[in-house]
């Protein structure tokens, strides 16, 4: 055998190899999501359209049993019926929370209305994954934290940024950072924008770098822009504009980090990058000494060519996440609650200092 054909044989048993290891490991990847079996029973209440197009695929995706579907009118409740065979409309909250087959409810209804239904379902010992706002002050939110722990059932709120796959990435080195953190949007008429909106970038906020310790807040004339500047516990600080001045066209979310090793910055939840710092010698910076390679280097970002489930928007946004660990936990599996009712206390502490606080 020559040298040539030996090459070549050699090459066809490596590639085969590969081929078997390729696929070893997408058969792992198909056995593990079919045989991921939830046993217990869900429900969901309220069905309007961010329910639609944000939770209701991922519930799909994860083969969650949704026993019920509860709406307001029993109208909607037989369109239920016609849509969704396997589930059950109903109007009737009490007949969700009689079942002892039901452990988990997800509750995503008119912002007003979730205080009450949260409630009702923590009395009643049931699981509940509530989508932001879970109660509308401070008042009412102690109240649904000592019903969550006389219930023993846990209450997860549906920031859903604080399980994105950045901001798990990010939190491991946020002590004795700095940052710069923008959330601008056009004009809000039909709900509360601290609730509804701000309530994501502030919880971010404090999910990141820590309790607030110190603030200082600044309002423009019409109070649509708020500036923050926030000292929070391991040293951390930053300033926050939170706005619904601007435009839905071009509404942004962008933060920079700045570490004492790197420079992070974060556009919505498509992108993640970093841009090293050169260091000093003799206290002179290395940048000025020899020419930098000045460019942010890409940790994550989503892939729009790939349609595979982490390029997923529903993904990166962390949807995905928080109702995995939301089912894992009344599944009896592993799982952290990164949005529980008593982690919000100090996010709508601050809300209200903002909202109280007038345009000089």
């Amino acid at each position: 055998m020559d040298e040539c054909q030996r090459l070549t044989e050699s090459g066809s048993v490596h590639m085969n190899n590969m081929q078997k290891l390729i696929e070893r490991f997408k058969n792992y990847r198909k056995v593990k999501y079919l045989t991921t079996v939830n046993r217990k029973g869900y429900a969901f209440v309220g069905v309007g359209m961010h329910s639609i197009n944000n939770l209701i695929p991922v519930i799909n995706y994860l083969k969650i049993d949704l026993k019920y579907f509860v709406t307001k009118s029993l109208k909607n409740a037989r369109l239920i019926d016609e849509t969704y065979p396997h589930s059950r409309g109903t109007n009737d909250f009490d007949e969700v929370l009689n079942d002892k087959d039901v452990s988990g409810i997800f509750i995503s209804s008119h912002p007003l209305s979730h205080y009450g239904l949260v409630k009702k379902a923590l009395e009643a010992g049931k699981n509940v994954f509530v989508e932001k706002p879970p109660c509308a002050d401070t008042g009412e939110l102690k109240d649904l934290v000592e019903i969550e722990k006389a219930s023993k059932s846990i209450c997860a709120v549906g920031l859903q940024k604080q399980y994105a796959p950045y901001i798990k990435y990010l939190r491991k080195e946020m002590k004795n950072v700095s940052y710069n953190y923008r959330f601008v949007t056009g004009s809000y008429p039909e709900g509360d924008p601290y609730l509804d909106l701000f309530i994501h970038p502030l919880s971010l906020a404090v999910f990141l770098f820590g309790a607030v310790r110190q603030y200082n807040i600044l309002k423009t004339k019409n109070a649509k822009t708020v500036f923050l500047q926030l000292k929070h516990e391991n040293e951390n600080v930053g300033t926050i504009e939170l706005s619904t001045d601007y435009s839905w066209h071009n509404a942004a979310e962008e933060m920079t980090i700045n570490t004492p090793q790197k420079i992070y910055h974060v556009m919505d939840s498509e992108e993640l990058s970093y841009l090293p710092k050169q260091g000093h010698l003799l206290k002179i910076p290395l940048e000025k000494i020899r020419k930098p390679v000045n460019k942010y280097l890409v940790l994550q970002k989503r892939n729009n060519f790939n349609p595979v489930l982490q390029n997923n928007q529903l993904y990166t946004s962390g949807y995905f996440a928080e109702i995995e660990t939301f089912v894992n936990i009344c599944e009896g599996r592993e799982g952290i609650n990164n949005s529980s009712l008593s982690s919000c206390m100090g996010v709508y502490q601050l809300i209200e200092q903002i909202k109280n606080n007038h345009v000089q």
